[in-house]
């Protein structure tokens, strides 16, 4: 169970932002609770997944900062934990401040203050700094990027994001093919804390066959034709995406998702009867577009400022099974010449004009790619390429699993 949320008043933006420095500027004199398994994620800019929502147990070991530490049960703790020690925390007059992590890293207060790490603990605003806020059981901690004035990773809107979501858990966590699976999306303004009674526009809930809008009170309700392991997220423009929803789907008693496979029976399931030993089961879907790949951080088309161009790829891969892998294919063009991204090397180098290498970024259909260094001018192409647990493959189109756009 997650602990009560931490409700926060009405604030000004100005007001939001100290706070949001409280939050992660701590003291060093950060006293350690108990271990905890919690959940963690972070979120970068434009919607873009720095860190896919995963598991931790805190441990009571400090972590040490240049001369200070952090409490390892804290929000801070799990968030070092979560990274692998890839983030960067400096120790300053008001405390330990948390500046980069994963490699997008966001300058020190009083030298820029365009943008900072904002932290969520159970759907609400950390009520204490990264090192103090001492986590239960069941916990869920977001750090996602936020703006607060236009700068490089902010060049349009000083508020981004302005809404960040919220999934209830789906009404089963266990459902037949074609059994209806609900849940409920909802929203918080990121300016002052407090729910928004309405959704953001272009709300959607990707991970299922296709995406879903949810209606106006936030229930969005999905099928599934296969049976596999879906994961549900929902998303918006200008929105902290939602916490990540499980759900397993089964073809009656298959011997998936807890069922007891059933041989040689009349058992029914709901594509079919077992008939003498024989099922008529549905086969895994093959045909044209069994996946749909969207990407999320680059825009079909869009012309960049030098500088101004996400330095993170991502974006999700829709499909009627499990996708098994996703892979990305990065080519620039300039003044005549070509380039191609070496996804070992992390470097583009001289290659023929429309060749390229796939490197792999992601075992499942969510992917997050962050670039060594900022895109140099140029006419860019990326492709993505999955492949899901039936064999399908994605078919290669504008707009969806090929991106066009320019750097100037």
């Amino acid at each position: 169970m997650h602990e009560s949320p931490i409700g926060l008043r009405s604030l000004t933006a100005v007001t939001t932002f100290l706070l949001a420095l409280a939050a992660i500027a701590v003291p060093a004199t950060a006293s350690a609770g108990e271990p905890a398994t919690v959940t963690v994620r972070v979120e970068s800019f434009e919607g873009a997944t720095l860190l896919a929502q995963m598991q931790v147990t805190t441990t009571t070991a400090p972590v040490s900062v240049e001369g200070s530490t952090c409490s390892g049960t804290s929000a801070g703790g799990a968030l070092y934990d979560a990274v692998k020690g890839n983030w960067k925390a400096v120790n300053s007059s008001s405390g330990v401040e948390i500046l980069g992590i994963d490699g997008v890293n966001l300058p020190p207060f009083g030298s820029g203050n365009y943008a900072f790490w904002s932290i969520w603990v159970n759907d609400a605003f950390a009520k204490n700094g990264a090192c103090t806020e001492e986590l239960s059981p069941g916990a869920d901690v977001v750090y996602a990027a936020q703006c607060f004035a236009t700068g490089p990773y902010c060049p349009t809107n000083a508020s981004a994001p302005e809404h960040f979501l919220t999934s209830t858990r789906p009404n089963v966590s266990t459902a037949n093919i074609n059994e209806p699976v609900s849940l409920k999306i909802g929203s918080i303004s990121t300016e002052n804390g407090e729910p928004e009674t309405k959704l953001p526009p272009e709300v959607t809930v990707s991970g299922g066959p296709a995406p879903v809008i949810p209606q106006a009170d936030g229930t969005a309700t999905v099928t599934f034709p296969s049976p596999g392991l879906y994961t549900l997220q929902a998303h918006a423009p200008g929105s902290v995406p939602s916490d990540s929803q499980t759900i397993c789907v089964h073809n009656g008693n298959d011997g998936n998702c807890g069922t007891t496979k059933v041989s040689g029976s009349n058992a029914s399931t709901t594509s079919g009867t077992t008939i003498a030993g024989s099922s008529t089961a549905t086969a895994p879907y093959k045909g044209p577009y069994a996946l749909v790949a969207k990407a999320s951080s680059v825009v079909e088309g869009h012309v960049y400022e030098r500088g101004h161009a996400p330095r993170i790829l991502s974006g999700s891969v829709l499909a009627h099974t499990t996708v098994t892998a996703t892979s990305l294919e990065l080519r620039r063009e300039y003044k005549g010449r070509c380039y191609a991204y070496n996804g070992v090397t992390t470097r583009f180098a001289r290659a023929r004009c429309g060749e390229g290498s796939f490197f792999k970024v992601s075992n499942n259909g969510v992917f997050s790619y962050l670039l060594p260094a900022a895109l140099p001018p140029g006419r860019y192409v990326l492709d993505i390429e999955a492949t899901d647990a039936a064999g399908n493959s994605t078919t290669l189109a504008r707009g969806t699993s090929r991106i066009v756009f320019y750097v100037k």
